[in-house]
């Protein structure tokens, strides 16, 4: 479904259909992702998605309290950048020396 929406990230307007929402930690360990539009379900607002990720009040408040942020974030920053690795920097693995 094309929307014809589009969303400015990093001074680009980029099609919402091309984006996903993350939601993290203070720390920066992302918690939560979404894409922007599936099928007929489109997230065009942070309100929208972080109600989506956090379906309850008792979730809202939750997210709330952990001072989670949600991001609206290109799906090539995701795939290039971010992928499986959804740790910061002080809870990623270490990875093992040979």
């Amino acid at each position: 479904m094309s929307t014809n929406l589009t969303a400015a990230i990093d001074g680009q307007h980029v099609p919402l259909e091309e984006c996903g929402w993350i939601e993290s930690r203070p720390c920066g360990c992302i918690v939560a992702a979404a894409v922007a539009v599936a099928g007929h379900r489109v997230l065009a607002t942070v309100e929208q998605a972080h109600r989506h990720l956090n379906p309850t009040k008792r979730d809202r408040d939750r997210a709330a309290k952990a001072g989670l942020t949600t991001e609206l974030i290109t799906m090539q920053h995701y795939r290039e950048n971010i992928g499986a690795h959804w740790e910061c920097q002080q809870h990623a693995p270490v990875e093992a020396t040979p």
